[in-house]
């Protein structure tokens, strides 16, 4: 579903560098608060590692039945900080085609649709996003992994139907 605040996966001019690795983890944010799945995919490769508190989801069909299932069936923001991206080159070549990254996440989510209404329960919480990047064969950033641990959570886990990472076990 297109939100009118995704912006397109590829923007103008293009990003290069640290940038646009950068912009993988902005699209991946984005996608989760507007709903975006198209957005989503244009930050993961298809065979790529979505790794929640220890939870694993393979390539995007699983991701979208799980990962996404929940992240979509609440109100959320992400608010991504202290972003850090290593740049790695190939030996052979000065262009790169590889990345990592790491960042602080700060999430909230509500009940779908009541958020706006006083006095909701919510759930929020603050983690940790590790990520190993590949340019793809469309100029895109995109996760082979990300790897994302929940240092703390404050409020209601019945937001999110429970505990995500014993969800599916």
């Amino acid at each position: 579903m297109t939100s009118p605040f995704s912006l397109p996966a590829v923007l103008s001019p293009p990003m290069t560098g640290h940038e646009a690795v950068v912009d993988a983890m902005y699209r991946c944010v984005m996608a989760f608060d507007t709903n975006d799945k198209d957005l989503f995919d244009s930050s993961f490769m298809p065979d790529g590692v979505f790794e929640v508190n220890g939870r694993s989801m393979t390539g995007l069909p699983e991701i979208h039945a799980t990962g996404l299932a929940l992240i979509f069936s609440v109100d959320t923001t992400h608010m991504v900080s202290n972003v850090r991206v290593h740049m790695k080159v190939a030996a052979l070549s000065a262009e790169q085609h590889e990345a990592s990254l790491t960042a602080t996440v700060l999430s909230q989510h509500f009940v779908a649709g009541k958020g706006m209404e006083p006095a909701q329960n919510d759930l929020m919480g603050g983690s940790l996003y590790r990520g190993d990047l590949i340019r793809d064969t469309d100029g895109l950033w995109k996760f082979k992994h990300l790897l994302i641990k929940s240092i703390w959570v404050q409020g209601d886990y019945s937001i999110i139907g429970g505990n995500f990472s014993e969800m599916g076990k």
